[in-house]
């Protein structure tokens, strides 16, 4: 996936990155010009050489709109330590992709803009941070105090990393309009029974969900068009795929023996399938 310019230190190029990539080294002087042409950023540094704050050039960035830093590539404080105006009001996504095995805590500034957040560690943050925010994807705490604050917000779509309850899951987020909902991860989550409360998803993700096998609840979404389902290997009753008549594109990998060949001909009228090591 491409995302941008690769933004670096000239010490840290080290040949990581094919040639269709650009990379600009914040260390080195950069025209005004071309700061106002960049759109999209990839924070990156080696796991030998990680940064504690936020390049200053970033914030010189007028029309940048999404910002992802890399896996391993920053310190805790890279995120605790910035300041208003260290990143450009125009910011329409964030994603934090480090894990630093310890809580997150955004400081106090404000993206007015912000509509989407991605971070893979335990992160929590005041709703008055992000007015705008309507995409999240979140690993909660342990108490569920950094999704319960995200569900003060009106979200359109909400992915959980590492889900921490079973069904109950379902009841908490059932205030939210949500379109789209990702269950990534998780020992807990037996049946989907409850997600009847979300007749208005139109998107469903569930990954790496150890414990889940009934899925007959889907039936309960109407509005479902798009369904995808990866390494949940205890499902059973795929039959009621026949009964999502306004599915459109439908994923299933790693998930085993599901006995497709009983729906078969359901699975070759929805228009986009990706099948892998599932049969």
């Amino acid at each position: 996936m491409n995302t941008g310019i690769v933004l670096l230190r000239r010490r840290n190029d080290r040949g990581v990155f094919g040639p269709e990539r650009e990379l600009v080294f914040f260390d080195e002087p950069i025209l005004p010009e071309r700061l106002a042409q960049i759109r999209t950023v990839q924070l990156w540094a080696p796991h030998d050489d990680r940064l504690e704050r936020l390049p200053e050039i970033i914030g010189e960035m007028e029309n940048l709109t999404s910002l992802t830093i890399s896996g391993n590539s920053s310190e805790p404080s890279l995120v605790q330590e910035i300041r208003t105006g260290d990143l450009p009001e125009s910011l329409e996504e964030l994603r934090i992709l480090d894990e630093y095995a310890r809580v997150l805590t955004w400081p106090d500034v404000v993206l007015p803009r912000l509509t989407t957040l991605f971070v893979s560690d335990v992160f929590r943050f005041d709703v008055s941070a992000f007015p705008r925010l309507r995409a999240v994807s979140l690993k909660p705490d342990r108490v569920q105090a950094n999704l319960r604050e995200a569900l003060r917000l009106p979200l359109h779509e909400l992915n959980v990393l590492n889900v921490p309850l079973d069904e109950r899951i379902f009841e908490i987020v059932s205030p939210l309009p949500l379109r789209r909902l990702g269950l990534l991860s998780g020992t807990k989550l037996v049946s989907l029974d409850g997600i009847q409360v979300l007749s208005s998803l139109e998107s469903l993700r569930l990954k790496n969900l150890r414990a889940l096998s009934d899925i007959s609840a889907l039936r309960e979404l109407p509005e479902l068009t798009r369904l995808d389902i990866q390494y949940c290997r205890r499902i059973r009753g795929i039959e009621v795929l026949a009964e999502l008549t306004s599915l459109e594109r439908l994923a299933l990998v790693g998930c085993g023996d599901l006995g497709l060949t009983k729906v078969r001909d359901v699975i070759d009228r929805i228009p986009l399938t990706t099948i892998g090591a599932t049969s």
